[in-house]
């Protein structure tokens, strides 16, 4: 059942809530608008409630996200959606699954970012960093995007992969502030190992970003599907 005219974005949220919250300012802050009628309808699921996804990967215990992922994206089809976001890097893990549920396009936010980053590099061969959940790292989600894109992955060292989950649990999810040395460690080893940039593969790190006002060095992959939809939808870009 349709519930609004026109092309409708379809968004899976609440992993976490703030990333969410971020990406919908980033969807408003992105389009050419200057009326209400100008920007995009969207349908945002904030589903809360979804198992861990690091944790499901960790512990082999998928299928109850996967039922939710699959089951949200039927709803927001469902209900008029013309494309599906998901502001969660890591769900990206199940992307065949929530592909295969329905009938309209999933925004591929791996594979979008990987595009991304090829364009702010100079060349074939170029590095890229990665910062993203372990979850995200272990199944090599960038690592094989980045290097079909002709790119050459670079993770942190376990330290900073450390740093870096503290960042995104202890941190943002948690509310709390973060300390900016667990975010320039990181930073740090990409530039020594020569990375022309890092892709934020994380919706925390987005959320972070625009805390910290972070350069232009990071690819954020939350703004990309941000922007990407738009375009899906339609609308005319900033």
């Amino acid at each position: 059942m349709e519930v609004l005219d026109g092309k409708t974005l379809g968004v899976i949220g609440g992993m976490g809530p703030l990333a969410t919250d971020v990406f919908y300012r980033m969807v408003i802050d992105n389009t050419k608008a200057e009326s209400d009628q100008d920007h995009i309808n969207m349908i945002i699921l904030n589903h809360s409630s979804m198992p861990d996804r690091t944790a499901a990967i960790k512990s082999g215990d998928t299928e109850p996200v996967i039922k939710r992922l699959t089951g949200d994206a039927k709803f927001l089809a469902g209900s008029g959606a013309c494309c599906i976001a998901i502001p969660c890097n890591t769900s990206h893990s199940f992307l065949p699954q929530i592909e295969g549920a329905v009938d309209v396009p999933v925004i591929n936010m791996i594979g979008e970012a990987a595009a991304a980053a090829k364009e702010r590099c100079a060349g074939k061969g170029s590095k890229v960093g990665i910062m993203a959940t372990d979850g995200t790292v272990e199944m090599g989600l960038y690592q094989k995007a980045l290097s079909e894109e002709g790119l050459v992955p670079v993770i942190p060292s376990e330290d900073n992969q450390k740093r870096i989950m503290h960042i995104i649990y202890d941190g943002i999810k948690a509310g709390k502030p973060v300390d900016p040395l667990d975010f320039e460690m990181p930073e740090a080893e990409f530039v020594s190992a020569g990375c022309e940039c890092a892709i934020l593969g994380c919706t925390e790190l987005s959320t972070y970003r625009k805390i910290a006002g972070l350069s232009e060095y990071f690819v954020d992959a939350m703004e990309v599907v941000a922007r990407k939809a738009i375009v899906m939808c339609g609308k005319e870009l900033k």
